[in-house]
């Protein structure tokens, strides 16, 4: 059993809501009391395993959110974490007093794409704000996706095999059966060389899988996706149930949005991710992809920040690139309904909590970076700063000027260059205003038209592997981009490689829901050197 088993069509959503340490329900969305039935009054100031009965068969440990966080492992201890029945609870805010929960995947309900958009941005939004080592990364992934195991496989120095790094969950020695596979063999290797997931709702009759304990501890549902860094493979991220009713199209949707953050976690010398080659000096801040913020070297955490409104004040003055945002601007931006008395005292606070956010991050110097200047506050560029968003635009120019001087070659090479430091949607693990929404929707299209012009150029060099290289690098950073799709798709076939053509057609489906049919003309342009 693979990705042509059950077909991914759905928008299915959790029910979340926000409780407090004491996992009493603090806030209780409109969407949620709709979906469940439950009005907030009915909900807030309950505890939730109140509100929510039934999560709990009796045969079942207690919810994994009604227990201690993340397990730790001692070096002594062989106890493994229980299973991850119930909800799934992730903190936000500072320490426990705020955590956002999910319902169980039992209450798993439909609802319009924007709902199922909504979960996912949550739950990056909130493991963003928890990584840590790989062991704890991947627990709080296990935990995020009500999953009982979570595994990752990296591809070793020889580009042959991939090796196990670690397993999360009740499952770990099952899991662990077998460490290395070969390019091509079970589920690991098989995704990582394909580069696209595999997922299956009976994994006790499936002959893909290579390790026989794993079916014999129950695992029913898995799916495995793949990990690339720079248009190069990087190895594969799996989840296991023992539930076979997981749904497919939520797993799927929700593990494509989440294995971006997995390159966070991994050590520098495995991974070549342009944030985790941040300067040890000054201020540095990864914009495209999931928000990381660096100070000499060392993280920021989100809850450093203190307010959300801070974040996304450096994200608006990461945006300006050291032009100064006008006092009235900013409170338009931050609090669009409030007076300027108000909105002028609001941004007072919320510039002195990112400068206190910056200084906490590295020396004191650091608060420095938010300048008053002329008539509004800006970032000090003059000081020591890296910015992948800065190089991207940067790159994006270089290749436009050489384009101008007749240079193709050149211009290429920027083009390639420009499209290895696009690390994904801007603020990907953030929900943003309309403000913000329309440069990330500026920026995801300019990525996407770079890399039809990158592979307009191999093609017309007659350089169709190069052209397909570049198509899959770009799927691999915007998966849910429908042109992106119709270029691989349409490209495979007029190069006559038409089982792959049914393969990402398939993979296609299996993220959006269909396939593209009609050919644009744009692409029939790019198309021509091979007619």
């Amino acid at each position: 059993m693979s990705d042509s088993g059950e077909a991914v069509t759905g928008t299915g959503f959790r029910p979340f809501f926000w409780v407090d340490g004491q996992l009493r329900v603090r806030e209780w969305p409109e969407v949620t009391a709709r979906a469940l039935a439950i009005p907030a009054a009915e909900a807030i100031g309950r505890h939730c395993s109140e509100v929510l009965r039934g999560c709990f068969t009796g045969r079942e440990p207690p919810c994994a959110a009604c227990r201690n966080d993340v397990p730790r492992r001692s070096a002594t201890s062989s106890a493994r974490p229980d299973r991850a029945a119930g909800c799934a609870r992730l903190p936000v805010a500072q320490g426990d007093e705020l955590a956002l929960m999910w319902a169980p995947l039992s209450r798993l309900v439909s609802g319009d794409a924007g709902h199922a958009n909504t979960e996912r941005l949550l739950v990056r939004g909130a493991l963003a704000a928890h990584l840590g080592s790989i062991e704890e990364t991947l627990e709080w992934l296990r935990r995020a996706c009500a999953a009982d195991d979570c595994e990752l496989f990296l591809l070793d120095a020889s580009g042959r095999e991939v090796f196990l790094v670690d397993c999360e969950g009740l499952d770990r020695d099952a899991f662990m059966q077998i460490t290395r596979m070969p390019l091509g063999t079970g589920y690991p290797g098989l995704v990582t060389q394909a580069q696209r997931p595999l997922f299956t709702n009976h994994l006790q009759q499936d002959g893909l899988l290579q390790r026989a304990d794993v079916q014999r501890c129950g695992i029913r549902s898995l799916i495995g996706v793949p990990l690339a860094s720079g248009g190069r493979a990087l190895g594969y991220l799996g989840l296991g149930w023992r539930d076979e009713r997981v749904p497919m199209d939520w797993a799927l949707r929700l593990l494509q949005d989440l294995k971006a953050l997995i390159p966070l976690a991994i050590p520098r010398p495995s991974a070549g991710s342009p944030a985790l080659d941040a300067p040890q000096q000054g201020l540095a801040v990864r914009c495209l992809g999931a928000w990381q913020v660096r100070i000499d070297g060392m993280a920021v955490p989100y809850s450093a920040f203190g307010r959300r409104k801070a974040v996304e004040l450096l994200q608006h003055l990461v945006l300006a690139r050291g032009r100064p945002l006008a006092r009235e601007r900013l409170v338009d931006l931050l609090w669009p309904d409030a007076g300027p008395d108000a909105g002028n005292g609001r941004l007072h606070v919320v510039v002195n909590a990112l400068r206190t956010a910056l200084a906490a991050g590295g020396p004191a110097g650091a608060a420095g970076y938010v300048v008053w200047r002329g008539d509004g506050y800006a970032l000090d560029l003059a000081r020591a700063h890296a910015v992948d968003l800065y190089e991207f635009l940067d790159r994006v120019a270089a290749a436009r000027r050489a384009l101008r001087a007749g240079n193709e070659v050149q211009a290429l090479a920027w083009q390639e260059s420009a499209q290895e430091c696009y690390g994904g949607t801007l603020f990907a693990d953030q929900v943003l205003g309309d403000e913000l929404e329309g440069e990330r929707a500026r920026l995801a299209r300019s990525f996407i038209e770079l890399s039809y012009e990158i592979v307009g150029t191999r093609l017309r060099w007659g350089q169709l592997d190069g052209a397909l290289r570049a198509a899959r690098h770009a799927l691999d950073i915007e998966p849910l981009a429908p042109d992106l799709h119709e270029l691989l798709i349409s490209l495979l076939q007029a190069g006559g490689r038409t089982a792959e053509a049914r393969r990402a057609t398939k993979a296609c489906r299996a993220l959006l829901g269909y396939a593209p049919e009609v050919e644009s003309s744009r692409i029939g342009r790019v198309l021509r050197p091979l007619r």
